[in-house]
């Protein structure tokens, strides 16, 4: 879950988003008509060269929420669409009946039982990957920065204190928490994204997952720098915002909590990332979504840009099929997308550069 990482138009709106959060929020079923217009799959650029086993994987992962939760409500391009758990049952039977490896089965999976519709909406994708903090379960010289779970006390929709406060020790001494970690910079990098690892001094790891917030406002410290006049929009990239904030310790602290929204955590006990559908994420096959408009599980595919790896301002086609396992606060909107991609340098790197244009294709049910 995350309330995203990335995100907007401009440079510094990308860092908005990824610095926006992708914090879990509950599904709801849409409330508005999109526009919406059909399309066949062989006039999808590069959909017959995906490897649709992949994201038949994914889609697989959301099947025990399809199936056992209450009726779907999807947008069409002719209103709205009920689709029961099941309903539901009858495609993840099929998904089932697919064999591992079998690429053209999977493609003829998706094609069987949905159809393809594009957003009449200019869509905008940015990314979201898991950092990895070193940590202990105690704390220590080495370890000060402590990672709290969600207080007792926090109502769903009451302000709690803010960042200043609980980082000036407001929560200190109540048995909060869970970890503590080395670096404030990771940890802020970490709420931003809304999960995260910490490598554990005592060994093994602690896969962190979103627990709640304390229901104050979210601010993109990129635009703070920005308006500080440390870097310009276009330069407003993730990478170079923790470059600046490593570099400037002493006014990190304060640039930091300019964004009042702290994330809590909880010990998801598991060796994956948890999206707010509730399923394990899966690496360039989940995206946070806006569950208001396209419910959790369905199958989107996006044709858009990737930075490439190691050339700063290069961009290639980035034309896949994703699953929408996940949100987060600035994902808003029909054709917005923030793809996870997963952990590691190379995906901070993608996750943290990306923000690109182009179309959301939602394959919606057609057989029930």
């Amino acid at each position: 879950m995350r309330w995203s990482v990335l995100a907007g138009g401009a440079a510094w709106l990308a860092v908005a988003g990824l610095l926006s959060a992708c914090a879990s929020t509950p599904g709801a079923a849409p409330e508005k008509r999109l526009a919406m217009a059909p399309i066949s799959y062989n006039e999808i650029p590069g959909w017959a060269d995906d490897r649709h086993g992949e994201a038949l994987v994914a889609f697989r992962r959301s099947c025990p929420k399809l199936t056992t939760g209450p009726d779907t409500k999807i947008a069409t391009d002719g209103g709205e669409k009920t689709i029961t758990p099941a309903e539901w049952r009858n495609i993840c039977d099929s998904a089932a009946a697919v064999k591992a490896g079998d690429g053209r089965a999977a493609r003829l999976f998706f094609e069987d039982n949905f159809r393809p519709l594009v957003v009449q909406s200019p869509g905008k994708f940015t990314g979201y990957f898991e950092p990895e903090l070193r940590g202990s379960k105690a704390p220590s010289r080495l370890f000060t920065v402590p990672v709290y779970r969600k207080p007792p006390d926090l109502l769903a929709d009451k302000p709690y204190y803010t960042r200043a406060e609980i980082e000036s020790g407001v929560l200190k001494g109540k048995g909060l928490e869970i970890a503590w970690v080395q670096d404030p910079v990771g940890l802020f990098e970490v709420q931003v994204q809304g999960s995260g690892r910490i490598q554990l001094a005592e060994g093994g790891t602690m896969t962190l997952g979103f627990d709640g917030s304390n229901n104050r406002p979210y601010t993109a410290i990129g635009a703070v720098l920005v308006e500080m006049g440390v870097m310009k929009k276009d330069e407003a990239t993730w990478p170079a915002i923790r470059d600046w904030l490593k570099r400037n310790p002493q006014q990190a602290r304060d640039v930091m909590r300019r964004n009042e929204r702290y994330i809590f955590f909880k010990d998801t006990k598991t060796s994956a990332p948890i999206g707010a559908e509730g399923v394990v994420l899966t690496a360039q096959r989940s995206m946070a979504i806006d569950p208001t408009l396209t419910p959790y599980g369905t199958p989107i595919w996006i044709d858009t840009k990737r930075p490439v790896a190691r050339k700063p301002g290069a961009t290639e086609p980035y034309r896949r099929l994703m699953i929408s396992q996940d949100t987060g606060a600035a994902i808003k909107g029909p054709a917005r997308g923030d793809v996870f991609f997963g952990a590691g340098a190379q995906a901070a790197d993608w996750a943290g550069r990306m923000v690109g244009d182009g179309r959301a294709i939602v394959l919606v049910p057609n057989k029930t």
